[in-house]
């Protein structure tokens, strides 16, 4: 009882005063993020890729290029682009929709035959024989509700694409501007250590956001040829959507091959096409993120697995879809600016993995 006094007088009241202030105001962190989602969605997209063409609006003004103009080349390539993959995708998706209704008989099929290959299995073991319902536990309307909703979401955030090419433009044209800021606001050797600083992160999260980028580009073209030589059904679809869930770790591949492979199986009457489609796909997904990603990026970001899951779970529980697919590059960009200040990097090396510190260091102390 007297130890517990102890601990309990210890208790400073400041201490305790800042972490009820803490939570309070985590909470209406999270109220404004989950009531301004409209709004704060297009603006982190719009941020996220200020960050990769930056470079080009500065290296148009080291040109002498009116900023103006700059501005006008950046939002017309990016929406030619995005008016021209939009249309292709949005074409796919109407169409796969529409087929659902034909897709769905074939359920009925794949069910059976999944039976049978089970009731075979369990007879070649010599288990005791049993009818299997499988429709008890698969409903086929799910499929339609769940590719509907998904596809209605992935729709109202591409809706967006306005807003965020708005934002965009308005980030780029203080491109340039914080340097000269920071210089006029403090001293010379402060100004050059925040300056170093900020170009510090700049560079490494647009390394990171244009190696991901591109990753996902290869992964989301070659799922996209693979399923057109199997002549898989709306391989253009699948090849977006590969692109878009390349962005979520672990989750977004899986899901990138299973749901081609799901509807592979409705599409054909055998199992070999289905079969190698996915294996195609599963390795296509291995070479990219084992292979190439490592060699594209110029740093090791290793965030904690366990970050990676409840970044995925907070920022999905917050905006959705379009949270799952923003959630890593959000806290891969929080990380490194967090690495980039002395009195943060504490709490970058706790988003990391073990083996991550372990290899920053030996980094650290060779480069010295």
């Amino acid at each position: 009882m007297a130890g517990l006094k102890t601990n309990l007088s210890n208790l400073k009241p400041q201490g305790l005063v800042s972490g009820l202030l803490g939570l309070i105001a985590a909470f209406f962190v999270g109220v404004t993020l989950l009531e301004l989602r409209s709004v704060l969605v297009p603006f982190s997209v719009a941020l996220l890729l200020a960050f990769i063409f930056q470079p080009i609006v500065l290296y148009l003004k080291a040109r002498r290029i009116p900023i103006a103009v700059a501005l006008i080349v950046v939002f017309i390539t990016l929406a030619a682009a995005a008016t021209v993959v939009g249309y292709i995708v949005y074409s796919s998706a109407e169409s796969l929709i529409d087929a659902t209704e034909v897709y769905l008989p074939r359920i009925d099929r794949v069910v059976a035959d999944v039976e049978e290959l089970l009731q075979q299995s369990a007879a070649a073991l010599g288990l005791a024989e049993g009818r299997l319902d499988l429709n008890q536990v698969v409903d086929p309307s799910i499929i339609t509700r769940l590719l509907q909703g998904g596809i209605g979401e992935a729709f109202t955030f591409a809706g967006n694409t306005f807003l965020v090419l708005l934002f965009m433009l308005f980030i780029l044209a203080s491109s340039g501007e914080l340097k000269v800021k920071v210089l006029k606001a403090y001293p010379a050797h402060i100004a050059e250590r925040i300056n170093a600083v900020t170009d510090n992160i700049s560079q490494q999260v647009r390394q990171y956001l244009v190696a991901k980028t591109l990753v996902s580009l290869g992964t989301g073209f070659l799922i996209f040829l693979a399923l057109w030589i199997l002549e898989v059904d709306y391989p253009v679809f699948w090849g977006f959507l590969a692109f878009l869930l390349n962005y979520i770790p672990n989750i977004g591949s899986f899901v990138a091959v299973i749901l081609p492979f799901g509807f592979a199986l409705l599409q054909f009457p055998g199992l070999t096409t289905p079969i190698i489609a996915a294996l195609v796909m599963w390795l296509i997904q291995m070479v990219m993120g084992n292979v190439v990603d490592p060699r594209l990026m110029a740093f090791s970001l290793n965030l904690s697995p366990v970050l990676v899951i409840v970044s995925l779970i907070f920022w999905g529980w917050l905006w959705g879809v379009a949270g799952m697919i923003l959630a890593v590059p959000l806290t891969a960009t929080i990380k490194i600016f967090f690495e980039n200040i002395d009195g943060l990097r504490p709490i970058a090396v706790l988003m990391g993995s073990v083996n991550g510190a372990s290899n920053q260091e030996e980094t650290k102390e060779s480069g010295a």
